[in-house]
């Protein structure tokens, strides 16, 4: 099991997560769909107080940003820089 995301982290999409999406991975590139997302862990909360869905805010190297649940989300190997 892979350690638990932390702010700051650089992620990206799950391979599982794109896989049920019938999506496959790639390379890197900047953009906030499908298997080249990568981006910025700036927020981790529950949904709601009860809630065991927690969402992340991530802030892709695209400008966009999306909330996304932490399971479909790994840290990105090698944590490189994004582009600016």
């Amino acid at each position: 099991m892979s350690a638990p995301l932390q702010f700051g982290d650089i992620v990206r999409i799950t391979k599982a997560f794109l896989q049920s999406l019938a999506m496959e991975s790639g390379p890197d590139a900047p953009t906030s769909l499908g298997p080249f997302a990568r981006g910025t862990v700036t927020a981790i909360a529950p949904l709601t107080p009860r809630s065991s869905l927690v969402l992340s805010t991530v802030p892709w190297a695209d400008d966009e940003t999306t909330q996304v649940n932490v399971v479909s989300l790994e840290q990105q190997p090698g944590k490189p820089p994004l582009p600016a």
